[in-house]
Protein backbone atom coordinates (compact mmCIF):
# COMPACT_ATOMS: atom_id res chain seq x y z
CA UNK A 1 0.00 0.00 0.00
CA UNK A 2 1.76 3.26 -1.41
CA UNK A 3 -0.04 6.60 -1.43
CA UNK A 4 1.50 9.19 -3.52
CA UNK A 5 -0.30 11.10 -2.25
CA UNK A 6 1.28 13.82 0.09
CA UNK A 7 -1.09 14.26 3.52
CA UNK A 8 -1.32 16.32 6.32
CA UNK A 9 -1.05 14.70 9.95
CA UNK A 10 -5.21 15.80 10.63
CA UNK A 11 -5.64 13.94 7.19
CA UNK A 12 -3.66 11.06 7.82
CA UNK A 13 -5.74 10.32 11.49
CA UNK A 14 -8.96 11.00 9.72
CA UNK A 15 -8.37 8.36 6.90
CA UNK A 16 -6.91 5.43 9.30
CA UNK A 17 -7.88 6.19 12.77
CA UNK A 18 -6.50 4.38 15.76
CA UNK A 19 -4.15 2.57 13.79
CA UNK A 20 -0.25 2.44 13.16
CA UNK A 21 1.07 4.16 9.96
CA UNK A 22 4.70 3.97 8.53
CA UNK A 23 4.96 7.25 7.15
CA UNK A 24 8.30 8.71 4.35
CA UNK A 25 9.19 11.45 2.79
CA UNK A 26 8.31 13.95 5.75
CA UNK A 27 7.96 17.99 4.74
CA UNK A 28 9.74 19.16 8.33
CA UNK A 29 8.58 22.17 10.04
CA UNK A 30 11.48 24.90 10.32
CA UNK A 31 12.59 24.82 13.81
CA UNK A 32 10.83 21.28 14.64
CA UNK A 33 12.69 18.14 14.70
CA UNK A 34 9.42 16.02 15.50
CA UNK A 35 6.73 17.70 13.53
CA UNK A 36 6.44 17.76 9.75
CA UNK A 37 3.76 19.51 7.35
CA UNK A 38 3.00 16.66 5.33
CA UNK A 39 4.06 12.84 4.44
CA UNK A 40 3.54 9.99 2.17
CA UNK A 41 1.74 6.86 4.03
CA UNK A 42 3.79 3.47 3.02
CA UNK A 43 1.71 1.14 5.16
CA UNK A 44 -1.49 0.59 7.60
CA UNK A 45 -1.57 -1.75 10.61
CA UNK A 46 -3.68 -2.52 13.85
CA UNK A 47 -0.01 -3.34 15.55
CA UNK A 48 3.49 -1.48 15.13
CA UNK A 49 5.00 -4.87 14.08
CA UNK A 50 2.07 -5.23 11.44
CA UNK A 51 2.56 -2.18 9.97
CA UNK A 52 6.52 -2.37 9.39
CA UNK A 53 5.84 -5.93 8.59
CA UNK A 54 3.23 -4.47 5.51
CA UNK A 55 6.31 -2.27 4.75
CA UNK A 56 9.43 -4.41 5.25
CA UNK A 57 10.15 -4.96 1.53
CA UNK A 58 10.08 -0.82 0.81
CA UNK A 59 12.18 -0.12 3.83
CA UNK A 60 15.26 -1.59 2.82
CA UNK A 61 15.52 0.86 0.08
CA UNK A 62 14.09 3.92 2.21
CA UNK A 63 16.57 6.04 4.62
CA UNK A 64 14.18 8.17 6.71
CA UNK A 65 10.51 6.40 7.83
CA UNK A 66 8.92 6.64 11.46
CA UNK A 67 6.03 4.19 12.40
CA UNK A 68 2.95 6.68 14.38
CA UNK A 69 0.02 5.75 16.05
CA UNK A 70 -3.44 7.73 15.17
CA UNK A 71 -4.85 7.36 17.88
CA UNK A 72 -5.07 9.05 21.64
CA UNK A 73 -2.08 7.86 23.46
CA UNK A 74 -2.72 6.25 26.93
CA UNK A 75 -0.38 6.50 30.16
CA UNK A 76 0.40 3.29 31.60
CA UNK A 77 -2.18 0.85 33.67
CA UNK A 78 -0.66 0.65 36.66
CA UNK A 79 -1.41 3.77 37.81
CA UNK A 80 0.46 6.85 39.02
CA UNK A 81 2.12 7.76 42.27
CA UNK A 82 3.86 10.48 42.79
CA UNK A 83 7.05 10.59 44.94
CA UNK A 84 6.67 12.52 48.15
CA UNK A 85 9.35 14.01 50.43
CA UNK A 86 8.55 13.69 53.55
Amino acid sequence: MTTDQRLTWDQICERYPEQFVVLVDHDQLPHDAAGFKTARVLAVGNSRAEAKQRARPLLDSIYEWGCHFTGPIHGPRFGYRPWFIP
